[in-house]
């Protein structure tokens, strides 16, 4: 009898602790269980944009490559240009803060630029990302655009502005030719040659092709 009323009082001290702290620990379970499922759900959706934003953009690629390719009627390069811009217009809005968005954006901006529409370039190009250490390259090649928008709408000291920031090494030489041939537009010869200087010392460290920057300071040379 003993052990029984031992057991009995063992149930019904369980019942008890349940009845106090039961509907206490469901919901900490509900809650545990949520916040996995949670996290799942999230890393899942993550998962999906990159490949939606991937497959869009490489259906975008296909377009710009096909279009670079083909050297059809007028009518058919008009129609080649509107679905490159479509395309990347659709790409924009659904992804507009994945990387992919921004590649889109990079192609909008050349399009722009092709139809000698700079200053709607600019405003797209100032759009990209171009924050972090992980986009330093994307934020080199902006840079390099940006500085030819504003020259090709005589913002020459806007763009050697630009052009004066701080250089990833894997753009230095780009970026001082660039300023050069800026530097050239605005009839600044000798800040020119200066430049393609730079670019040319740095080129020569590197073992990169010389022969054009030599060109371009002969012809300052001999003006």
């Amino acid at each position: 009898m003993s052990d029984l009323r031992t057991e009995e009082e063992q149930i019904d001290a369980i019942k008890s602790w349940w009845k106090d702290n039961g509907n206490a620990l469901l919901l900490g379970i509900a809650l545990a269980l949520a916040a996995i499922f949670g996290w799942r759900a999230w890393q899942q959706s993550v998962i999906d944009e990159k490949e939606s934003a991937s497959a869009m953009f490489f259906e975008l690629s296909q377009a710009v490559t096909a279009a670079e390719s083909a050297a059809g009627a007028e009518e058919d390069a008009e129609q080649q240009a509107a679905d490159i811009s479509f395309l990347a217009e659709r790409l924009v809005d659904a992804h507009s803060k994945h990387i992919y968005g921004d590649f889109a954006r990079l192609y909008q901006a050349r399009q722009l630029v092709t139809a000698g529409k700079y200053a709607e370039a600019e405003a797209v190009l100032q759009a990209v990302n171009v924050k972090g250490e992980d986009n330093r390259a994307l934020a080199s090649i902006v840079t390099i655009r940006l500085a030819r928008v504003k020259a090709a709408q005589q913002k020459y000291d806007d763009a050697i502005k630009l052009l004066d920031g701080d250089v990833n090494d894997s753009f230095y030489v780009t970026f001082h030719e660039l300023k050069g041939d800026i530097l050239k537009m605005k009839g600044d010869r000798s800040s020119a040659k200066a430049a393609y200087e730079q670019a040319l010392s740095r080129a020569s460290e590197l073992a990169q092709p010389t022969q054009l920057l030599q060109l371009k300071i002969s012809d300052l040379a001999d003006a």
